[in-house]
């Protein structure tokens, strides 16, 4: 390599770190401010002139001159708020975060394309305007209800750079957008005829490619002195291996090999369990990244719906897996959107309720076991179970008698049916039922289990529970003919003997009574078309997600073991039923069972089932007439 290669990869290994330090920077900056808008506390003011200090010299460094420019700005009104000449009131904490985005923008660009696109003159002119004293009128605190993080995914840029649409159009589709923001600008655009199907797709790897997410995590050094400390023993352990494997090519048969081989087993089967363990740990990161942009997003959000809400955040530090973490972010905005918008009432309206004026909105991370469990609590006015009923009838999804069988949980639980809503007037938000089906299937895909609660004029309060890693888990081996299948092990409750008279019948789907309550059974047979005879013989796996149960029934149990998840890949990752595959230590690959999907084909097929009958009841029904 030349020296001009070799100084080209100095460079841009400077400026990744930059990217790093200064996106993290800036989501502290963006939290410190909320808070300082309520309290003006003098340390907190004095770090984040540092943090925009910091950001402002590294980007002039670096040649970054639009971004240097507009930190130096933000500095300079900072200043001003050091020296006591101003304090950050609603309009200056408005500026001050338009420009922060502005600011975490230009980073993104600079991450995913090389270069500063933004246009900051009307950011720059309003800082001007905050250290001159004058009055500005700022839509900061009603635009970013949508986060940064939603904003950099809209593909508005790369249909103008490829000259697909004109500018005019794409100003009519983001007002279009504005007004529906549960849209997004790819469906308006293929709704209004702007594109097709096929050239959306092509736009959408192309965005793929450009918004590289963050690549990079920082490892506590302790965690990294621990790995390395477990590659030196498992390093022992391969030479005391290579040992016994030149004896036993010797063809030594002494018991000494044995009990060589015997020991090593153990040995390396501990040291793969800690090292195991120990990459686990080093990929956890804090909550915290999810937990940081929520007071700005409260804060954004009350200014939008003229409400009063005071927020509470506990357990920042629980760790999570990293990827986990990701995935975490929409349902957590669904959710909080849900409880600011049509959750917590105005402030008139719960004094005359002679409640608090100011609402409560509470946000808990914590740890249980192998889980993680995130409880959103607010004190609003709950929810409408008969509106609930009314609404789900209406939709002709249940009968009377159907809802009247449904235990207090259940009911609760017809919440997350899609599309239900009983919000009586259409926001940005809307209703509850808005985008509930929608946590509760990201929160399932992630192999996690959501609840809720609430009592009607009190309070509301949804649970998610999460494992820490999604890469490995504990899962309980089964058979069913020559095939074996896993079963994550966090959703079984019970095995169950197969004995005569145990299972019954009833319209034709297969149930049993275990403890006075009826569980609907699942035949792997039947739902992976195996062509085997059924055997009477074998198990019921009584699985739970949420309120729902269900019985799988298998010929045998084979036992537990840790697996390796391993994705489908592209051409098999739809499989209705499958959320992966792992291999086992003698190499066969086996797949491994989506309880949730697999309780929702259940579902399906009942109620297809259900609407025939109905159907083909109707036509004997005339038929005799």
């Amino acid at each position: 390599m030349d020296d001009q290669a070799l100084q080209k990869d100095e460079m841009q290994e400077i400026i990744d770190e930059f990217i790093v330090e200064s996106s993290e920077l800036m989501d502290h900056v963006i939290q410190d401010i909320v808070t300082i808008e309520q309290s003006q506390d003098e340390e907190m003011i004095n770090g984040i002139f540092r943090a925009v200090h910091t950001i402002k010299g590294t980007s002039s460094f670096l040649g970054f001159n639009t971004l240097s420019e507009l930190a130096h700005k933000a500095e300079d009104v900072l200043g001003l708020v050091r020296k006591g000449e101003k304090s950050i009131d609603q309009e200056a904490a408005d500026i001050l975060l338009e420009s922060f985005d502005l600011i975490k923008m230009i980073i993104d660009d600079i991450r995913s394309q090389g270069t500063e696109k933004q246009n900051t003159a009307s950011v720059l002119e309003k800082l001007k305007g905050l250290m001159e004293g004058k009055k500005q009128k700022t839509e900061a605190s009603i635009t970013p209800s949508v986060p940064v993080e939603e904003e950099k995914k809209k593909i508005g840029e790369i249909l103008l750079e490829e000259k697909i649409i004109t500018k005019s159009e794409l100003d009519d589709v983001l007002k279009k957008q504005k007004k529906d923001k549960d849209k997004k600008i790819g469906e308006i655009v293929v709704e209004e005829k702007l594109v097709t199907e096929g050239q959306l797709k092509n736009i959408l790897t192309k965005q793929k490619t450009a918004n590289k997410e963050e690549q990079s995590i920082r490892i506590d050094v302790k965690k990294l002195d621990e790995l390395m400390n477990l590659v030196g023993e498992l390093v022992l352990g391969k030479n005391r291996l290579i040992l016994v494997n030149s004896l036993a090519k010797k063809e030594d048969t002494s018991d000494v090999v044995f009990d060589n081989l015997a020991d090593i087993t153990n040995y390396i089967e501990a040291i793969t369990n800690e090292l195991q363990l120990s990459v686990m740990r080093a990929r956890l990161v804090p909550i915290s990244k999810v937990f940081n942009k929520i007071p700005r997003m409260v804060r954004d959000l009350c200014g939008e719906f003229k409400k009063d809400i005071e927020l509470k955040v506990e357990g920042e530090e629980t760790e999570l897996d990293r990827s986990l973490i990701e995935a975490l972010v929409d349902p957590m905005v669904h959710i909080i959107r849900n409880s600011i918008d049509h959750g917590i009432e105005l402030p008139d309206e719960r004094e005359r309720k002679g409640k608090n004026k100011k609402g409560l909105l509470t946000i808990r991370a914590y740890n249980e076991g192998n889980h993680v469990i995130i409880d959103i609590f607010d004190d609003g006015k709950g929810i409408n179970m008969q509106a609930v009923k009314d609404k789900v009838k209406e939709k002709g999804l249940m009968t009377d008698s159907e809802l009247a069988s449904l235990s207090p949980k259940e009911a609760m639980n017809l919440i997350f049916i899609p599309g239900l809503s009983t919000a009586q007037k259409v926001t940005s938000v809307s209703g509850r039922g808005v985008g509930m089906d929608v946590v509760k299937t990201n929160i399932e895909k992630m192999n996690g289990q959501a609840y809720i609660d609430s009592e009607e004029g009190q309070w509301t309060k949804l649970t998610i529970k999460l494992p820490l890693t999604l890469a490995i888990m504990r899962a309980l081996i089964v058979k069913v003919e020559d095939e074996l299948f896993a079963i994550p092990l966090n959703t079984v409750t019970e095995l169950v003997k197969l004995k005569e008279g145990l299972i019954k019948t009833v319209d034709k789907n297969e149930v049993m009574v275990l403890r006075k309550a009826v569980i609907p059974l699942v035949d792997l047979l039947r739902t992976f078309s195996i062509n085997k005879e059924e055997n009477k013989d074998g198990y019921v796996i009584i699985c739970n997600v949420g309120e729902k149960t269900v019985g799988i029934k298998v010929h045998s149990v084979v036992g537990q073991e840790e697996v390796v998840i391993k994705p489908l890949g592209e051409f098999l990752k739809n499989i209705k039923g499958i959320s992966g595959a792992t291999i086992r230590g003698d190499g066969k690959v086996i797949l491994i069972l989506d309880i949730p999907s697999v309780i929702l084909n259940y579902s399906n097929q009942k109620k297809a089932y259900g609407h025939l009958h109905s159907v083909a009841g109707t036509a004997a029904a005339s038929v005799m007439n």
